[in-house]
């Protein structure tokens, strides 16, 4: 993280929010087309044009039609397709809620079952004015867990931040945590709290997560490319990860949290279970569709905008979650009122996408959307300059149709365009305003919750 923006960081921290059919046995290699590939392909254009997004695939269910379309630079240079391999991150948890529902009316476990239970003798919960987490803490992220646990906090710049942490690991820091709120209080998103939901299922299952997760969920969901390890005659359809400069991101790879990001798969599969979610909510009697009611379930006594378990619910009803890596973004949604969903599997990570599932809802309701307008090259260039922030000085490059703001002694950060002035800050999850006095630009304004900070243009 640049030092020279150390305090929009820690303001950013400041802020709360709450945030079928199985595919057949040998799938076709060609994917379903349909009435609306101009309107998505419109959509997607900028975003590949604009170097923002390097390979992407969008797919649309609506009430029983499916269509998938690939855009950008896949395995082999080819555009990538529905069967195309992406880390899905924390796509994961819907998964690994999934596994915890289906747990539950098993009765081997219940919401309130204490994490404490669960563990080994030695091994202590942490706990908050004498108040312990449960299971049903750890899958809402009510716990108070931190985001991460301390030994993966201290490596978070590490390419790939999740590797080699261990069962040993995971106990070591649940003994010295210290949880950032009261259990059952407050939402506070963690991967600590999910991947141990999913590590402490595995214990009490039995074989580990990923052997509860295969038999209990993959398996009967019939699953073809949803993957903890490609296999090889896989691994000519992974797709590569990148950056937000488009440059090439390793895999990540996991272990004792794997729970909350480990999957890899594909547009097919992630169509496959927006259906099998449309219809458990119809009241499907088939595999896994109780336990999937279950996890649409609101746990939040709130209106508006709640939480089922794995599932982010929006203030419309839909329900939906994100995900991201060091090279991919995902997101997956479903709208049981209408029967349509929508998954974007992305091989670069940038969380603006997220903002195209509203727009392929639009679509596929016959709404009318004008595609996003981004700066060209020739309005970079104005853009560029010498800016003070609080005392700091900070670079503004522009590179042909990239944006880039760095600071003494730091890495040059891309700005992501999402319209002719506005940039997305990916590292600070913020946008950057270019604002103009008259004809001439003179401040960059960065929004950070009800805040903004400015960096005045140098003479």
């Amino acid at each position: 993280m640049p030092r020279w923006l150390l305090v929009v960081s820690v303001c950013a921290a400041c802020g709360s929010s709450t945030h079928g059919t199985a595919l057949p046995t040998k799938p076709s290699d060609a994917d379903p087309d349909g009435p609306h590939r101009d309107a998505i392909a419109a959509q997607i254009k900028p975003f590949v044009d604009g170097e923002i997004v390097s390979g992407i695939v969008v797919a649309v269910y609506d009430a029983g039609r499916r269509e998938i379309y690939g855009f950008g630079k896949g395995p082999g240079g080819a555009p990538p397709k529905g069967r195309t391999l992406f880390e899905i991150g924390a796509v994961t948890k819907v998964y690994t809620s999934l596994l915890f529902a289906d747990a539950i009316q098993r009765r081997e476990v219940a919401l309130n079952t204490a994490i404490a239970e669960l563990l080994p003798p030695g091994v202590t919960a942490p706990t908050r004015e004498k108040k312990t987490i449960s299971l049903g803490h750890l899958a809402v992220h009510s716990s108070g867990l931190p985001r991460l646990p301390a030994t993966i906090e201290r490596n978070a710049d590490k390419a790939d931040p999740y590797a080699r942490y261990d069962e040993d690991a995971l106990y070591r820091d649940l003994v010295h945590t210290e949880l950032v709120a009261v259990p059952g209080q407050h939402i506070v998103y963690s991967n600590y709290g999910v991947g141990l939901l999913g590590f402490l299922l595995g214990k009490k299952i039995g074989g580990g997560y990923q052997d509860a997760l295969t038999k209990r969920v993959l398996k009967p969901l019939r699953t073809q490319d949803t993957f903890f390890t490609v296999p090889a005659d896989a691994q000519a359809r992974r797709a590569t990860g990148t950056n937000t400069d488009l440059a090439a991101a390793p895999y990540w790879t996991w272990d004792a949290l794997a729970g909350a990001g480990a999957l890899i798969s594909s547009a097919r599969d992630q169509l496959a279970l927006v259906e099998a979610e449309l219809d458990a909510a119809a009241g499907g009697k088939t595999a896994l569709r109780p336990a999937m009611r279950l996890t649409q379930e609101s746990q939040l006594d709130v209106k508006g905008e709640n939480v089922g378990l794995g599932w982010q619910i929006d203030g419309a009803g839909r329900y939906w979650h994100n995900g991201g890596t060091g090279g991919f973004h995902a997101f997956v949604g479903f709208d049981p009122k209408t029967k349509r969903g929508v998954v974007i599997l992305a091989s670069t990570s940038v969380t603006i996408l997220d903002h195209l599932a509203d727009v392929l809802y639009k679509i596929l309701d016959g709404t009318p959307v004008e595609p996003v307008k981004l700066a060209t090259a020739e309005q970079l260039k104005p853009l560029a300059g010498s800016y003070d922030f609080a005392g700091q000085p900070i670079q503004v490059i522009a590179e042909a149709k990239r944006l880039y703001i760095e600071g003494p002694g730091e890495p040059r950060h891309r700005l992501v365009p999402i319209s002719d002035h506005e940039f997305w800050f990916e590292e600070l999850q913020t946008v950057a305003t270019f604002e103009r006095d008259q004809d001439k630009v003179a401040r960059i304004v960065f929004a950070i919750g009800d805040r903004k900070l400015v960096a005045a243009r140098k003479p």
